[in-house]
């Protein structure tokens, strides 16, 4: 269904005046001026170029796709999604009526930038493609091979979900499709990329066989699915060398040696960005002040602890500086507090409460991915916005990051910790723990999580969290769960 208003909504001259503005003064980086600030229903434009649209109302967003090409747009949010890929809009489209608008000329670029041929020839990495995106009647349509700079990344692009099997063997890495069907005469390697030495492909009766001869050994491989793409990526990295000396009992890093436990303490939001609204009013960011500052005094009283806070007032701190400010305090762990809300009828807003912890990584599912996207949304306030990595990017860059997997463990204590002593105040969202591309969170050399204290768009919820009393009960979870992990992996032991 295609909408066509009767004329160019008045309503909306505030955000043309915004472009023209964009369009005279320049733009921020990663992002284009527009000449054009002739508003233009998305729907329209995309149904022009072959697009196929959806409006999906629960999420407040317009899917556009044509082929394996797919977008998403959000009602008044500058991220949208390419192929899986987060990005940003230097204007949020807005809604007047059925249709979401943008830029005319922003829109026709941003839809004609999809096409395939646009950006392969720019990339730096060395890569090989086998198969072809437009093979008909086969559900693994190309495997990709690309050479980056801590590793390789093999990509298997499909055309439909497929139960997945992976065995590693040195020298075989093997993908076992089952229902899958492939053509073996294309999905064949034989030039060295990366670390793959070579990949062959074997059809089966009820199977389908990718395997990458490697070159050299490997750590265990990092496997993540793009349910948007329907492609598996696989990100390898070789294997570390083994000392010969004995292995100590307890890995520490050269910081962790000796010296006290260096902790800094996040919380999120502050000064001109004020966080998400409660129900009632209440910000967000002084909700997470106040559980930091007791979190503070908690860990004040363990042995050994040295505590910073990226900041202990009402101010506004760009994202890459808050662990930036823990990098240069050589800390031992990065612990960002937030809290959240979701829009939507009265109804929807009662519907989801609970503490959610995350660790940064490829989100799982949609609501997760919101997640991030709500609380990313802060760079529109900074005064030069850095250009933050893409959720693709993070992932490879994070192959073989030793603080992934310390991440995850530092989440799953703090949630043990939650469900013995919170329990009785307030549940769990989901199981308590999730992944996703927060950028607070990039860039820290150190095991990192962003907590999610409650849901202030719940009614119950956000008076919970500006009780004084809770707020002395969550500080006094969060230091539990910190004393235990850091007692697990021996940081700050003389």
């Amino acid at each position: 269904m295609m909408y066509r208003p009767a004329c160019f909504p008045f309503q909306l001259l505030a955000v043309a005046l915004f472009c023209l503005s964009l369009a005279g003064s320049g733009s921020t980086e990663g992002s284009t001026p527009s000449t054009d600030t002739q508003l233009r229903a998305i729907v329209e434009v995309a149904d022009s170029l072959g697009y196929s649209c959806r409006w999906e109302r629960t999420f407040k967003r317009l899917s556009c796709t044509r082929g394996p090409e797919h977008l998403r747009f959000y009602e008044d949010n500058c991220f949208y999604y390419r192929n899986g890929t987060v990005d940003r809009l230097p204007v949020a489209p807005v809604r007047h009526g059925p249709a979401l608008y943008l830029p005319g000329e922003l829109l026709t670029n941003l839809l004609l930038g999809t096409l395939p041929e646009g950006s392969s020839a720019a990339l730096a990495t060395e890569r090989m493609e086998l198969g072809s995106a437009t093979d008909a009647g086969y559900t693994i349509r190309s495997v990709i091979t690309e050479k980056k700079s801590n590793g390789t990344l093999l990509m298997i692009a499909l055309s439909d979900s497929l139960p997945l099997e992976v065995t590693y063997y040195y020298p075989n890495l093997t993908f076992n499709l089952y229902g899958g069907t492939l053509d073996t005469n294309r999905i064949r390697q034989g030039k060295r990329i990366g670390l793959v030495d070579s990949v062959f492909s074997h059809q089966f009766k009820k199977s389908a066989q990718v395997t990458a001869l490697l070159a050299r050994e490997i750590e265990e491989p990092m496997v993540d699915y793009v349910s948007d793409t329907r492609t598996v990526l696989v990100s390898i990295w070789p294997k570390k060398k083994v000392s010969s000396k004995p292995v100590a009992p307890v890995k520490k890093t050269e910081k962790q040696e000796s010296g006290p436990m260096v902790i800094v303490l996040d919380p999120g939001h502050g000064g001109k960005d004020p966080g998400c609204i409660g129900a009632s009013g209440t910000r967000e960011k002084d909700v997470v002040l106040s559980i930091g500052l007791k979190v503070r005094g908690e860990l004040r009283k363990k042995k050994n602890v040295k505590v910073y806070m990226t900041r202990d007032t009402d101010v506004f701190i760009p994202l890459a500086d808050r662990t930036k400010f823990a990098n240069e305090k050589k800390a031992h762990l990065f612990v960002s507090i937030h809290a959240d809300a979701i829009g939507g009828t009265a109804k929807r807003k009662q519907s989801i409460s609970g503490y959610k912890i995350y660790f940064l990584s490829q989100a799982k599912n949609e609501e997760d991915k919101l997640v991030a996207m709500r609380e990313n949304a802060v760079i529109k306030l900074e005064k030069q916005p850095k250009k933050y990595s893409s959720l693709q990017n993070v992932l490879i860059e994070m192959a073989g990051n030793e603080y992934l997997r310390e991440s995850q463990d530092l989440c799953i204590m703090l949630d043990q910790v939650f469900s013995k002593t919170l329990a009785k105040k307030i549940s769990k969202l989901h199981r308590g723990i999730g992944q996703a591309n927060f950028w607070v969170l990039n860039g820290a050399f150190m095991p990192s999580v962003l907590i999610e204290t409650g849901f202030l768009s719940h009614k119950k919820e956000e008076k919970l969290l500006t009780q004084k009393t809770f707020q002395v009960q969550m500080a006094s979870a969060i230091g539990t769960a910190v004393e235990n992990f850091c007692v697990g992996i021996g940081a700050g032991n003389e």
